[in-house]
C-alpha cells in the first residue's frame, strides 16, 4: 500500500462532523484519512469511525484511527496513528494486525525509535507556526531535514501547511503532508482538497 500525498485528518472544529470532514476531503481526492476524536465516548467514536471506514471503502480510499488500539482493532481500520505520549508503539506493533501503523516525530531520535519500534510512516511536524503551537514546538523545513536523511520511512509533514509552502515541505523531502485547517476551515473546502492533491501531484511528477 503506497503512503504518499495528501492526507486528510477529521475534525468537528470547522462546522462539519467527522464523516462530513471525510466527505470533503475524499470529494476533493483525497485517498488516506484519519478519524480523530479525542473527548466522544467509545460507543459514539466505533459509530463514526465506521460510518466513515464505509466512506473510505467506496472511495478505495485508506482509513487510518488516531491514537485509538481498541478503537482500530474494533472496526478493522487499515492503520492507526500513536502519538509521542500514546500506547507504546512496539507493543502496537506486535498486536494491531493493520498494514500500517504510524507515529509522531518531532527530531531525529524520535524518528529513530519509531522507525526501530516498527512504525510504517511519521507524522513530523509541527513545520510552520500555527494558532495552537508555540514557537519552541516549530522544527521547520530544516528538521523536517534532518528527519528525512535519518530514515528511509515515509514522511507526512504536519503543521500550518497551505498551498504556498507546499513546494518547501516536498523539496525538504516529505512523501505527503497531513492537513485539517488548510482545507477544513477554507471557503470551498472541496475545491481547496483538489487543488492541494493537483499541486503534490504535478510537484511528485517533476
Amino acid at each position: 500500500m503506497e503512503l504518499r500525498g495528501i492526507y486528510g485528518i477529521t475534525s468537528r472544529a470547522f462546522g462539519q462532523s467527522h464523516a462530513e470532514s471525510a466527505m470533503i476531503f475524499l470529494n476533493g481526492g483525497v485517498r488516506i484519512i484519519q478519524y480523530r476524536e479525542k473527548e466522544a465516548t467509545f460507543r459514539v467514536r466505533e459509530h463514526e469511525a465506521n460510518q466513515i471506514k464505509e466512506l473510505c471503502r467506496s472511495y478505495g480510499a485508506t482509513f487510518i484511527i488516531n491514537d485509538s488500539l481498541d478503537l482500530a482493532l474494533s472496526v478493522g481500520a487499515d492503520g492507526l496513528h500513536v502519538g509521542r505520549d500514546d500506547v507504546r508503539l512496539d507493543v502496537v506493533s506486535r498486536v494491531f494486525r493493520g498494514e500500517i501503523v504510524g507515529a509522531s516525530a518531532s527530531n531525529q531520535k524520535e524518528a529513530l525509535m519509531a522507525d526501530g519500534d516498527g512504525a510504517t510512516y511519521l507524522g513530523v511536524g509541527t513545520i510552520y507556526p500555527t494558532s495552537t503551537k508555540t514557537d519552541g514546538d516549530i522544527i521547520g523545513v530544516e528538521g523536517l531535514k534532518e528527519i528525512r536523511r535519518s530514515t528511509g520511512l515515509p514522511i507526512f509533514a504536519i503543521g500550518g501547511i497551505k498551498l504556498e509552502n507546499l513546494k518547501e515541505v516536498w523539496e525538504a523531502g516529505a512523501d505527503g503532508v497531513a492537513l485539517i485547517s488548510a482545507i477544513l476551515g477554507a471557503d470551498n473546502p472541496v475545491e481547496t482538497a483538489r487543488k492541494f492533491v493537483k499541486s503534490w501531484d504535478d510537484l511528485s511528477r517533476n
